[in-house]
């Protein structure tokens, strides 16, 4: 499954120039070849196997207790309203390894793939807003989705995400998506959202990492590495210092000006340009071992 088949007769082209990074975007029914990668019987294969990244919360409370080990566990922790989370499944399960695939030959970036199962009347987190693109795939059961647009802080990035993301400050108006097994949703990152279950519930999250221009930024270090203009030594500051603070102004403003001139050459060279796009397409989704997907 990929992103051309979701969107059915939509081109992916037409999706990607009028929703993603941009607007929210949902299709009934798309997704049923999905179903089979988020059940209780794949989500209990996992937990099995080695290692997952599991996390227990509800209503945005974390449980401290064992995390689950198979999906009988899993089961009555659900009883018990809590919400299962299995961060980057397709670590996990071949078929979900080759569905982040899909989407990283798509749209490029990097690309994660959580698994939520959550109870009948409940959620697991509140409000809340992510640094991916973010698509929802309902595999099992209804949840209704709620979405606000983020005015208090777009464009996240991960090691930003504020422990307070000041929701209350919001002032856009409330959207909502109710998703039924099969069923999709795109949000942007940054969107706010939350979900709670009408039914039962296994949904699939596909999160995808664009490149953004501080990763261009972190690329210029090994050029600059290589530079004589960048590794001459600067001007002391020191007590010592021949030159007053004037002076000092002055010839570091010359050397900013001659590192910008510098910059701007290797930014907007072809060979950068073809290098960072082609960093987009990079494959680094692994294949699951045997030991991570158990029999």
């Amino acid at each position: 499954m990929n992103l051309q088949q979701l969107l059915g007769d939509q081109p992916a082209s037409k999706f990607v120039e009028e929703h993603y990074q941009r607007l929210p975007f949902s299709m009934t029914g798309t997704a049923r070849p999905c179903c089979e990668l988020g059940t209780w019987e794949s989500l209990g294969a996992i937990l099995a196997g080695d290692n997952p990244d599991v996390m227990v919360v509800r209503r945005g409370q974390q449980y401290d207790g064992p995390d689950p080990a198979d999906s009988d566990s899993a089961r009555r922790l659900a009883d018990d309203g809590f919400t299962i989370l299995i961060r980057h499944a397709e670590r996990h399960d071949a078929r979900i390894a080759e569905l982040a695939r899909s989407f990283q030959r798509s749209l490029g970036g990097e690309v994660n793939v959580h698994m939520y199962a959550t109870p009948a009347e409940q959620f697991g987190f509140g409000w809340h807003y992510d640094a991916e693109e973010v698509f929802i795939v309902q595999t099992t059961g209804v949840k209704e989705y709620s979405l606000r647009k983020n005015t208090v802080n777009p464009w996240p990035l991960e090691e930003t995400l504020p422990a307070d993301m000041r929701y209350e400050r919001e002032i856009m108006p409330l959207m909502r998506c109710r998703l039924s097994a099969g069923d999709w949703l795109y949000i942007p990152s940054g969107y706010w959202h939350m979900a709670a279950a009408e039914e039962s519930a296994i949904s699939l999250a596909i999160g995808v990492m664009p490149r953004t221009g501080v990763d261009v930024f972190d690329s210029l270090r090994p050029h600059v590495l290589d530079s004589l203009l960048w590794r001459q030594r600067l001007p002391t500051a020191g007590e010592a210092s021949p030159l007053n603070d004037a002076e000092l102004i002055a010839h570091y403003r010359q050397l900013a000006e001659q590192w910008a001139d510098d910059l701007r050459r290797s930014l907007t060279s072809d060979r950068a340009i073809k290098q960072w796009i082609a960093e987009q397409r990079i494959n680094e989704i692994r294949e699951p071992t045997s030991s991570d997907t158990p029999e």
